[in-house]
């Protein structure tokens, strides 16, 4: 191949400017063109493209920072190419380059790539660097939260609690780091539906950070979001509204609105409006949410999952054939890119499936309820709560089919189940408990008067 040099170099990286001109990324092209200037201004003497690889790396670091995901791909790649080329895949400056192309691909929400990237980076540093490495653990990090977003739980659990112990030992338990340990660790429970051990860990890693970095610093406003998360999933939505209307006013004020970390908590505070019955508080929110998300991220699973959320909203409002499409649209799309085995899709299917049955199309709804609930059982498991809830939507499903006996014990494990998993005094438990109780009832009636009952709409 050619040599490498600062000007051929340059010229990589004028030749992406320029394509971000030609796509109207004017903002973007600017970035870049700043630092192809500042690499061809440098004083004369030995050329030294290793110092123009540290100006991109940089730049990787700043469009990371403000969730400009495309282009820290699109700059990471070549960055990691060339320190490639130039000094070898073991370089630890190729493999400082490859970990943040992971953070990039984590960020897009190209989760294959990011893990097997990352894997590698794991296993290189590792051999290179010691497993006690900062830069080691960083990676481990990055894969664990890849594994995660994939659906693939259980492997970042053993990554993250392997990584929390790594950490504690060497950094101790106030590093920040140490911190971001615990609060991932906490949000993979999330992900599994362990909420108590996941609320338990939030509520600890949030009063250590506000001691040690500040009840304002960005990291405190994350573990404070993802506890409202949590409280959410426990039906504890007053406290939860509280925590994330708090986060998403810092977090407008200090990152603007379309960062994706607003836009993060602009959805989830909608979540939980939808849940305490303020449709068109949600719908608000959710309208901007959509919008911005197809600006700022384009195809990403954050952007799909926006749809989903503004169209169970609409369906809840009674706008049954606008929640059909933008629902069937979200689903094809996360089909597409995450598989129809990913948590979110299956989610996304769900919820389809509840906007069919509010049509009145039974059949479609049965067929695509129980399509996610399989692939829920498969990968989530049976008493995992979004799998409990899918089940409960099937077998209302039946209800209304006349199907009194499949329903019932559909009714049965949803009801055991939450009462394992969200214990006796949960809204959804208490909800499955009396849906258990009516559907018994009709059996009761069904077997002394000999008359089926059959449920319309």
């Amino acid at each position: 191949m050619d040599a490498i040099s600062s000007a051929s170099i340059a010229r990589a990286f004028r030749n992406l400017a320029k394509r971000y001109r030609a796509q109207d990324q004017t903002e973007t092209a600017t970035k870049v063109e700043a630092a192809v200037s500042q690499t061809l201004q440098t004083e004369p003497g030995p050329d030294d493209p290793s110092a123009a690889l540290v100006r991109f790396g940089a730049l990787v670091l700043t469009f990371l920072e403000q969730g400009q995901w495309s282009a820290a791909v699109d700059v990471g790649k070549l960055v990691v190419d060339t320190r490639r080329a130039l000094l070898g895949p073991d370089s630890p400056a190729t493999l400082t380059a490859m970990h943040n192309l992971v953070s990039a691909y984590c960020g897009q929400g190209r989760w294959n790539e990011a893990i097997e990237l990352g894997c590698r980076v794991v296993e290189a540093r590792h051999a290179v660097l010691g497993v006690e490495s900062p830069q080691t653990m960083a990676s481990m990090s990055n894969l664990a939260s890849a594994y995660r977003n994939k659906g693939q739980l259980r492997q970042a659990e053993t990554l993250e609690k392997q990584l929390l112990d790594l950490r504690t030992k060497v950094l101790g338990p106030d590093h920040p780091s140490t911190m971001t340990s615990i609060s991932n660790l906490a949000t993979t429970y999330t992900y599994m539906g362990r909420y108590d051990d996941a609320a338990r860990l939030e509520q600890s890693v949030i009063e250590r950070s506000g001691r040690v970095l500040g009840a304002r610093h960005g990291s405190t406003l994350t573990y404070k979001s993802n506890l409202s998360v949590t409280f959410r999933e426990q039906g504890r939505l007053e406290d939860a509204e509280k925590l994330e209307s708090e986060v998403m006013e810092a977090r407008v004020t200090s990152l603007g609105v379309q960062h994706p970390l607003s836009l993060t908590s602009m959805a989830n505070l909608a979540a939980i409006y939808r849940d305490l019955g303020r449709f068109d508080d949600a719908e608000h929110l959710e309208t901007q949410v959509v919008e911005k998300s197809q600006v700022r991220l384009g195809d990403h699973p954050q952007t799909f999952m926006s749809m989903v959320n503004l169209a169970t909203t609409w369906r809840l409002q009674g706008r049954l054939e606008e929640a059909a499409s933008l629902g069937a649209r979200a689903v094809a799309a996360m089909k597409q890119q995450l598989g129809d085995l990913h948590p979110l899709c299956l989610t996304a299917m769900a919820e389809l499936g509840l906007t069919f049955q509010s049509q009145g199309r039974t059949r479609e709804a049965e067929a695509l309820t129980s399509q996610a609930l399989r692939g829920m059982q498969k990968t989530l498991g049976d008493n995992h709560p979004h799998c409990l809830t899918t089940m409960t939507n099937l077998g209302v499903i039946y209800q209304s089919q006349g199907r009194w006996e499949e329903a019932e014990t559909l009714a049965e494990r949803a009801a055991r189940g939450r009462e394992k998993v969200l214990g006796k005094n949960h809204p959804l438990t208490l909800a499955s408990m009396q849906d258990l109780v009516r559907v018994c009832q009709v059996l009761a009636a069904d077997r002394t008067t000999g008359t089926r009952v059959k449920l319309h709409g």
